[in-house]
């Protein structure tokens, strides 16, 4: 997500601070027993703002209890986004896992073969272990929406039939990187990616945000835990090269502790099912959830959400998952021909 916040179901949060309701928060959570916190945890999925030192990063890590960090750094400048992200791997290269952050990239005019040639420059160099997330379909936040908290994000559409989408896929592929998107379940978008997939073969996608929360057809409170988790188990099923993360993205604006902080059957099963598929991460995106207690929260309510499932699952998904990923190698480095002009 490009700008995950920290919320929840606006009816519980009408008159509380940001600081005030992630203890609260954390309170549902710790007062129901779940901890597994003895499982070590690397965090998948996570952007750096660009007022927030990779410092106060890893003190946040060091507070959660968690190993290492993937780094999507948040720049409308792709450029300035990998160089940020390398930064941090160097302060930190035991802490940190390096991605080229793609956020900025808000319309297809953004792909250009200057870009492109820059990053394969860069993954050629063999640190970046990742790209993302890339924007198939982002709902966009307003500050409204938030009550006015200062924070927002666009809402910004990718085709993944698109020629600067195909084009990253393949760089992904060229250099075995992983290739984050998010993309919100709509049939449209549902049937791109399964085109992008059979097209790409040798790119490991991760899914970002399949968890109980997500939306289906549309962005309000009525679309969320409509999606059937039977899709996805389908999708996997044909397409050995998809990956998920389970990390509540935009739909962290319908969070409700009294009714999700439990698995459903049906996600418990596909989560199982593929044990080997899934990762987990915070999704911290605003310099405020930084700074005001966000992460531990993120991180235990994915605590809380793997001790629900099997002890080999919970290790898989917590950290061997991402480890696996990143080493596994689906191609040969074949070259990429751009169908951007």
């Amino acid at each position: 997500m490009s700008g995950t916040f920290f919320t929840v179901n606006p009816s519980l949060q009408a008159n509380l601070r940001i600081l005030a309701l992630a203890f609260l928060m954390a309170s549902e959570l710790t007062s129901s027993g779940a901890a597994a916190t003895e499982v070590k945890l690397n965090d998948a999925h996570a952007h750096m703002p660009r007022t927030i030192s990779v410092a106060t990063i890893i003190s946040n890590m060091d507070q959660a209890g968690v190993s290492k960090i993937v780094l999507m750094p948040q720049r409308r400048n792709i450029m300035r986004s990998a160089e940020e992200s390398l930064a941090a791997y160097e302060q930190y290269p035991d802490r940190v896992i390096p991605y080229i952050g793609l956020n900025g990239l808000h319309d297809a005019k953004s792909i250009t073969i200057t870009l492109l040639d820059y990053v394969d420059q860069e993954l050629a160099k063999g640190v970046f272990r990742g790209m993302g997330e890339f924007h198939g379909l982002h709902y966009g936040i307003s500050d409204r929406t938030r009550g006015g908290a200062g924070i927002a994000a666009p809402q910004v559409a990718h085709s993944l039939d698109s020629p600067g989408a195909q084009d990253l896929m393949c760089l992904a592929a060229k250099h075995n990187i992983v290739f984050v998107i998010h993309m919100e379940t709509t049939d449209e978008k549902v049937a791109e990616l399964e085109r992008a997939l059979r097209s790409n073969p040798d790119t490991k996608v991760i899914w970002a945000h399949q968890n109980p929360l997500k939306t289906a057809g549309g962005s309000t409170a009525d679309h969320a835990r409509r999606y059937n988790p039977d899709g996805l188990a389908a999708l996997m099923g044909k397409y050995q090269n998809l990956y998920a993360d389970i990390v509540p993205g935009r739909e962290i604006l319908f969070y409700d502790p009294s009714r999700d902080h439990r698995l459903p059957e049906n996600w418990k099963k596909l989560y199982e099912n593929y044990s080997d598929r899934f990762v987990v991460g915070s999704d911290i995106a605003f310099a405020p959830s930084w700074q005001e207690g966000r992460y531990l929260w993120q991180v235990q309510l994915m605590r809380d959400w793997l001790s629900q499932l099997s002890p080999a699952a919970q290790e898989k998904f917590a950290h061997k998952n991402i480890e696996n990923i990143l080493a596994a190698k689906l191609t040969k480095g074949k070259a990429c021909s751009f169908k951007t002009r």
